[in-house]
């Protein structure tokens, strides 16, 4: 039997997430907690199988619970995520810095959080030792495996800071430029978007977490998910030429795909570029799709 701790300060979240987690499996045990010295002070006498926390909370954040959580004796391998906005680079890259394993994006996506979660728990009972079995050659084996884990875990500190770093800056040169752009999760949902790409499709603020196949768009394009879904499997970028349906004007899209440090999928970067104007030989001819 698995046994979850959740820590929010926010009753409906708290409430969601263990009702959630209740899901995982049969006779899972959920203990819900609003404040993180409680839930501490819980885990120090009852040792989790999944510890999930919020972020942002005002007596202690989800990064520094996760760091004393780590100080526990039996819960340096306990695998504990944290739900943070997808906007919140700079915290998931601290939190992952304290000893986290992954994270949940809010709004939270149940199925997600479902597959991450019994992941992670199973995970936690491959790993765990059988009883009476331990051998000194396993030990030493044991410890080697967590001396790499975190060299591993240092080297991934540092690219999530690289990435950060990297996409803040190609979020300010795409702002800059002419060029309407368009971030996507790997469920087609849409993340952000340059102030030019209304040209493209009728978005606004209010569409973020929408799929990005449900907005209307201004061009003739019927392959959009065909489309996207190549990117997804092939980690290769497409493009296509594509019409204005009102006006005389040509578009050539770019589909980039986005990936985690760990080289999963994470969704993709549409990029419209205007070549009505364009010179030189004749480009190929727009995809009526």
């Amino acid at each position: 039997m698995s046994s979850v701790v959740i820590v929010d300060d926010q009753g409906v979240n708290r409430k969601v997430l263990a009702g959630l987690a209740a899901t995982l499996e049969p006779d899972v045990q959920v203990k819900a907690f609003s404040d993180p010295l409680q839930a501490l002070s819980y885990i120090r006498e009852h040792t989790p199988d999944l510890l999930i926390t919020d972020y942002q909370m005002p007596t202690m954040n989800g990064a520094e619970l996760i760091r004393r959580f780590r100080c526990v004796p039996d819960c340096r391998d306990v695998p504990a995520v944290v739900v943070t906005a997808y906007e919140d680079v700079a915290f998931r890259a601290t939190a992952l810095d304290a000893g986290a394993n992954g994270f949940i994006l809010s709004p939270l996506d149940h199925q997600e959080f479902r597959q991450q979660s019994r992941r992670l728990l199973a995970q936690r009972h491959a790993e765990m030792p059988v009883a009476g079995l331990a051998s000194i050659a396993a030990v030493n084996q044991y410890d080697m495996f967590n001396n790499l884990v975190e060299n591993l875990s240092v080297s991934l500190v540092e690219k999530v800071h690289s990435l950060k770093r990297i996409n803040a800056e190609l979020k300010s040169l795409l702002e800059a430029s002419a060029s309407p752009a368009i971030f996507v999760d790997d469920g087609l949902r849409i993340r952000h978007f340059t102030p030019h790409i209304p040209a493209i499709y009728a978005v606004t603020e209010s569409h973020i977490g929408h799929r990005l196949d449900s907005i209307d768009c201004c061009l003739i394009y019927g392959n959009l998910l065909n489309d996207f879904q190549r990117v997804a499997e092939t980690g290769k970028t497409v493009e296509r030429y594509l019409v204005n349906r009102a006006e005389p004007a040509h578009y050539l899209l770019r589909i980039i795909p986005n990936r985690y440090v760990d080289g999963a999928f994470a969704g993709a970067l549409l990029i419209f570029t205007d070549v009505s104007t364009w010179d030189g030989p004749r480009a190929p001819q727009p995809a009526l799709h």
